[in-house]
C-alpha cells in the first residue's frame, strides 16, 4: 500500500510537470519542494528505463518516453482518484451498490414496496436484480457474486445461511375459467392421466407426479415454459394444464380449487452466515422483514 501511495504522488508530479513544463511551477502545484519533485520523476524515468523530460536552460520538453508515457500515466491516475472516490462515496453511503437474486418462483409483489423504500432510503443505491434457477443463486450468492437472494427455504443450506421468513405459496394447477377441471374439488388418477402438463423453468411438475403416483397415477409432462407468461400462452391454446406458484399465476388463468397436499413453499430472504453485509444489502433486508408481501398472501387466498 505504502509503494502504491508512493507511485502514484510519482506519476502526480510527472503530470504536472509534462502539463505545465516548468519543474518550479509543477512543484509549487503539488506542494512539495523542487528536488522532492525531481527525485520522484528521476525514479519514474528509473523504472521506465530513459528519461521523460529534456531540460534545455529555462525550457522543459517531453521527450518521445515521456510523450508515449503520458496517456497511460494520465489513465493510471484518474483511475486511482475515481476509485479513492467511489470508495469515500461508499463509506458515506452516497454510493450504496446492492446485489439481488429473486428465485423465478417469487411473486415482485412484495419487491415493489421494498425497492420504493429502499431508494427513498439510500439516494446512492444501486440495484443489480438476477432472477433465475433457486439453486443458480444459492451458488452465485456462496461464491460472493450476489449480496442477498430471495428463495424457497428449501433451498438453502442452513449452515451457510442466514435467513428470514418472507411469505408462504403453494403451487396449484394453472387452468382456463371454462376448463373442466377449473371447479373440480377433487381430481381422480384419470384426470392427471387425460391432461397433457406444462413444465415452468424446469422444474418437471415433480411434486404433482410424486402426488399423482402416490394416487396410482402418472402425468405427462408435454410442454416446457421458461416464464409464467409463456405458461399463460400454452395453456390457452389449449396445449395443457400449467403448475405455478399460486401468486405468479398470471390473468386470466385461474387456479384448481383442487389443492395438492404437501405443494407449500416457504420463502425467505437470506444472506450468507459470516459475510460482511453493506449498507445497501442491511436495508434491504431490514425492509423485506419489516414489510407484508400482501401482494403474494392475496392472491392464494
Amino acid at each position: 500500500m505504502d509503494n502504491l501511495a508512493m507511485e502514484m504522488h510519482q506519476v502526480r508530479y510527472f503530470l504536472a510537470a509534462a502539463r505545465l513544463l516548468n519543474f518550479t511551477r509543477a512543484a509549487i502545484e503539488c506542494n512539495v519542494s523542487q528536488p522532492s519533485l525531481t527525485k520522484a520523476i528521476l525514479k519514474l524515468e528509473d523504472e521506465f528505463g530513459g528519461p521523460l523530460f529534456r531540460r534545455e536552460r529555462a525550457r522543459t520538453h517531453l521527450t518521445e518516453l515521456g510523450k508515449a508515457m503520458l496517456p497511460h500515466l494520465q489513465r493510471t491516475f484518474d483511475a486511482a482518484q475515481a476509485a479513492r472516490q467511489l470508495a469515500k462515496d461508499m463509506g458515506r453511503a452516497e454510493v450504496a451498490p446492492l446485489s439481488i437474486g429473486i428465485s423465478h418462483l417469487v411473486t415482485d409483489d412484495g419487491l415493489v414496496v421494498i425497492l420504493q423504500d429502499l431508494s427513498e432510503r439510500l439516494s446512492g443505491i444501486e440495484i443489480e436484480i438476477e432472477s433465475g434457477r433457486e439453486a443458480d443463486l444459492v451458488e452465485a450468492a456462496i461464491a460472493g457474486n450476489l449480496d442477498v437472494v430471495i428463495v424457497s427455504k428449501s433451498a438453502l443450506q442452513p449452515e451457510r445461511f442466514d435467513h428470514w421468513p418472507l411469505y408462504t405459496d403453494d403451487f396449484c394447477i394453472a387452468l382456463t375459467d371454462n376448463h373442466r377441471l377449473a371447479r373440480e374439488a377433487c381430481i381422480t388418477p384419470a384426470d392427471f392421466e387425460a391432461e397433457a402438463w406444462i413444465d415452468y423453468a424446469g422444474d418437471g411438475c415433480a411434486a404433482l407426479a410424486d402426488f399423482a403416483a402416490r394416487e396410482g397415477a402418472s402425468i405427462s409432462v408435454k410442454h416446457h415454459a421458461r416464464n409464467p407468461a409463456m405458461v399463460r400462452q400454452l395453456v390457452l391454446a389449449g396445449l395443457g394444464c400449467g403448475w405455478l406458484p399460486r401468486s405468479i399465476l398470471p390473468e386470466p388463468l385461474v387456479a384448481s380449487e383442487f389443492r395438492i397436499p404437501g405443494c407449500e413453499i416457504e420463502f425467505a430472504a437470506a444472506a450468507v452466515v459470516g459475510r460482511r453485509r453493506s449498507v445497501g444489502s442491511d436495508a434491504f433486508l431490514r425492509s423485506c422483514r419489516a414489510r407484508e408481501w400482501s401482494g403474494a398472501l392475496s392472491r392464494q387466498s
